[in-house]
This record gives structure tokens, C-alpha cells and sequence, in this order.
């Protein structure tokens, strides 16, 4: 991600997290994606899931940011 991608996500509030996990059978990313509450400036996890490649998490982590902003 660029600076400015990580600069506007933390301007709409939202955060994204890749990390390595082992899976069942084979090894993998988690995705979580974290929404910060106005008030307080706490964060909370809204979303999570695991994918194959990291690539595929800041896919998906990108398509549920740009259904919640619409």
C-alpha cells in the first residue's frame, strides 16, 4: 500500500491487517478489517477471513471497505 492509500484509509476510519497463520492442512493469511468508532477512537474488528496469498486478503479487505463508505 502506498502512503497515501494508508493515509486515506486511517482518514475513513478503517484499518487493515494481514497476518501469516497456519491453517488446517496447509499455511495462510487472516484478514482483519478494523473500524475505528468516532467518539471513543477505539478500534473493533468488523471483519475477519483467511485466504491463500496475502494479495487476496487486501482484495477482499478493499471490496468490504468500498461496500461500507457507499
Amino acid at each position: 500500500m502506498t502512503e497515501r492509500e494508508i493515509d486515506t484509509l486511517l482518514e475513513m476510519g478503517w484499518w487493515i491487517q494481514v497476518s501469516p497463520v497456519q491453517l488446517l492442512h496447509s499455511k495462510g493469511w487472516t484478514c482483519g478489517v478494523y473500524k475505528q468508532f468516532k467518539k471513543s477512537k477505539n478500534w473493533v474488528t468488523e471483519y475477519v477471513k483467511s485466504f491463500e496469498t496475502p494479495h487476496e486478503c487486501y482484495e477482499w479487505a478493499n471490496e468490504v471497505i468500498k461496500e461500507q463508505i457507499k
